[in-house]
């Protein structure tokens, strides 16, 4: 017998490991590579979803201010295309609800445009690079700082963070200590 059939044999089972470990590790490359795109795309939908709240916010807002009001009459657009309000009933005719007016107040103003800056979709970057993501992550977190000025300035409170929908913000006149009594919590 020959010294080189008992050195294949004992060598086989170092050979099956390598075997798998090259599998395994191709294997987990494919997967993490699926699962890291996937990763990805969730969260920067999640991104977008909140900048577009965001966006929406200013322009609830904008619409609400009798400054942009009068720039969006004196534009020349219909009275419906400057207030989302408009609705349309069952029979076809518009019924209009108009939005509560913000007091006219240049500050407000001023937070509100840079707020529709920060979050409009057009100027965002949507390239996979650090800088980009790091400038959209940036644009982000201003926006939602922006958004919780304007939302003290014109007195809503938005619970829920930032997909809530904000309500007037109404002073209970007690200590902290006595809000989960009255709230019936204990």
């Amino acid at each position: 017998m020959s010294k080189d059939t008992f050195d294949e044999i004992l060598s086989l089972e170092e050979r099956f490991y390598d075997d798998g470990y090259q599998d395994g590790l191709a294997d987990g490359i494919k997967a993490g590579r699926i699962e890291g795109r996937t990763m990805g795309l969730e969260k920067g939908f999640e991104k977008y979803v909140r900048s577009a709240r965001l966006y929406g916010k200013a322009l609830v807002w904008a619409n609400r201010m009798p400054v942009f009001s009068k720039d969006a009459k004196s534009s020349g657009q219909t009275p419906s295309e400057s207030n989302p309000a408009s609705a349309t009933d069952d029979g076809g005719s518009v019924s209009r609800k108009p939005l509560p007016s913000l007091p006219n107040n240049q500050r407000l103003a001023k937070h509100i445009k840079v707020l529709h800056a920060l979050a409009e979709s057009g100027s965002l970057s949507t390239e996979n690079t650090e800088e980009a993501v790091a400038d959209f992550d940036d644009r982000l977190k201003r926006a939602q700082a922006k958004v919780k000025i304007i939302e003290r300035m014109v007195g809503e409170v938005n619970e829920g963070g930032d997909s809530g929908v904000g309500k007037p913000v109404q002073s209970s006149g007690g200590n902290i200590e006595d809000a989960n009594i009255r709230n019936g919590t204990l």
